[in-house]
């Protein structure tokens, strides 16, 4: 009767503990599974994270302006133009363009951006940038393209509708460092 309840105690303590091995295995295969899908955006976000000051043109490679573009490895996408006074008679000043970036591959982002524009006239409206860009990290350089679409209010949809098309623009940029 002894040995019996003996051998059930460690029987029972046996199963126990394989049991608890296993629920950690499953644990370990699920974290490892979540960290294996994260790791190619976190290696990419640490790859192209940083600010870069850009040249922007036309589709005809007329110069139109720079940029600082700021890509956070949390995925916030930051830009500055140095056209945002607005030009007199082509298009009213706006603010400071913020989004979001994701990685698109080993070595390339696409990117949403908005901005509103300012209007002493009492109007008001929102403009959408969408990214493609490729980056160089032999150089530490960007390049790629900017689609432009225009919301003429407040109360449009930029991240639904597609708008009004506000022009084509390439870029390329150098990573802005401490040295």
């Amino acid at each position: 009767m002894k040995i019996h309840k003996t051998l059930l105690g460690l029987t029972i303590g046996v199963l126990s503990t394989v049991s608890i091995l296993d629920i950690w295995n499953i644990q370990k295969v699920k974290a490892d599974s979540v960290n294996d899908t994260n790791s190619k955006q976190a290696v990419c976000s640490k790859f192209v994270a940083g600010t870069y000051l850009t040249t922007i043109k036309d589709v005809n490679g007329k110069f139109a302006s720079r940029a600082l573009i700021t890509l956070t490895e949390e995925g916030n996408l930051i830009s500055s133009d140095s056209n945002q006074g607005g030009i007199s008679g082509q298009f009213d000043p706006f603010t400071t363009s913020q989004g979001t970036w994701a990685c698109d591959g080993k070595k390339a982002i696409t990117g949403r951006a908005l901005n509103f524009s300012l209007s002493n006239k009492g109007g008001s409206g929102i403009a959408r940038n969408d990214y493609r860009a490729t980056f160089n990290p032999i150089t530490q350089t960007v390049e790629g393209t900017i689609e432009l679409r225009l919301f003429n209010n407040l109360q449009g949809n930029p991240l639904q509708d597609n708008g009004q098309k506000g022009g084509s623009f390439f870029f390329t940029g150098q990573l802005v460092t401490a040295r």
